[in-house]
């Protein structure tokens, strides 16, 4: 008896003694003393994701506080996504050192699988569909505030927070109904839900989907960070403002080669029946992904908080003088300089809608018409 096998729930409560998997062919599980696979990859990533995640919401919080004085929609789903992320990112550690990664399946016994581990499983299965949703969705307001006045733009956004919904709401759907708990809340109940062949069959629908996530994954990060390249190419500022601008939209490029890099591993364990370790590197790759995604939209604000604190204590790095503060405009080269901001300069993404920053939109208006990306201090 193993997982992924079709057998009563009440067949489980007999099941301990039973390796969680049937060993390859030639191969004697050392049930004793298993051997510990993958150095606690899982565990690394997260915590390194963990501190950086606090460290880029700390800046990004005294950025907006004090020197930005102003919130806009990315920043309400940020903080929305941020709990459900960091929870995401506690669930894999926990499973990654109680025995439910890092040791080949056919040497642990199911005795090993107690509820709590069962019941973390299951719940980071869930976490993760909603943490990745809520943060693709961040990008796309963040793209959205930054770019507001650009139509195009604005239903490609829209089209792409559609999108987003509904592969990863029906990716949760398929995860409900293939390894929820079966007939109770007790340990066996959650077993016999995870270890079904539904749940953990390498045939079933929910295997296929863990491919179909790895590729929607990889087109919908190529898809965001491709999304405000053309608008920033068509802004009305100077070229280093313009590499300044595309490069805070390009450091999702980092997002992106995890997922091609998960998805590559997600492809490797196709059909493979020692998920607790070949699952290893994939999901190591799905948790840097997603942090960096939602670091992504901080880039911003934190640069204006290094701007601000480089111009008061290292006027000289900035090349301004002593008093370089109490001139906003410093290092900018505006079209016009219309209004005052708080000290310390602004941001790269706060320049572009701030100032008379003018995008030429070809066929969307009359032809050969400009609109002016101004924005109002109510926004």
């Amino acid at each position: 008896m193993a997982a992924a096998e079709d057998i009563p729930r009440w067949m489980w409560a007999l099941a301990d003694d039973y390796p969680f998997s049937a060993p390859p062919k030639g191969v004697i599980p050392n049930f004793e003393h298993p051997k510990l696979v993958g150095y606690h990859s899982i565990t690394i990533a997260c915590a390194i994701s963990i501190a950086l995640l606090v460290l880029f919401s700390a800046a990004r919080l005294y950025s907006k506080l004090r020197l930005i004085r102003k919130t806009r929609i990315d920043d309400y789903m940020f903080w929305i996504s941020l709990p459900f992320l960091l929870t995401t990112l506690c669930l894999y550690i926990y499973l990654d050192n109680n025995g439910a990664y890092g040791y080949h399946a056919y040497e642990f016994k199911i005795r090993e699988l107690t509820k709590p581990i069962l019941v973390v499983t299951f719940l980071s299965t869930l976490f993760l569909p909603v943490a990745t949703t809520l943060i693709k969705v961040t990008l796309f307001c963040l793209i959205l505030s930054a770019f507001e006045p650009v139509r195009k733009l604005r239903f490609l956004c829209y089209g792409g927070i559609f999108a987003t919904v509904a592969y990863y709401f029906a990716n949760l759907v398929i995860i409900i109904t293939s390894c929820h708990p079966r007939e109770g809340h007790d340990r066996v109940s959650f077993l016999a839900g995870m270890a079904s062949k539904k749940c953990a069959g390498t045939t079933e629908i929910i295997q296929m989907s863990s491919i179909a996530t790895g590729v929607f994954n990889v087109i919908i990060d190529l898809y965001i960070m491709a999304v405000p390249l053309p608008a920033v190419a068509k802004l009305n500022i100077s070229r280093k403002k313009k590499i300044g601008v595309a490069m805070i939209f390009s450091a999702g490029g980092v997002a992106v080669i995890a997922s091609i890099i998960s998805l590559a591993f997600r492809c490797r364990s196709w059909k493979s029946q020692d998920l607790t370790v070949d699952t290893i590197p994939a999901m190591a790759c799905n948790m840097v992904e997603i942090s960096v995604g939602l670091m992504v939209t901080c880039i911003g604000p934190v640069w204006k908080l290094i701007r601000s604190t480089l111009s008061q204590h290292f006027p000289s790095v900035l090349g301004s003088s002593k008093n370089s503060n109490s001139d906003p405009y410093v290092g900018l080269e505006p079209v016009e300089k219309k209004r005052k901001h708080q000290r310390g300069g602004l941001s790269e993404i706060d320049s572009m809608k701030t100032f008379g920053t003018t995008v030429d939109f070809g066929g969307d208006t009359e032809a050969n018409s400009t609109k002016t990306l101004t924005r109002n201090d109510s926004v």
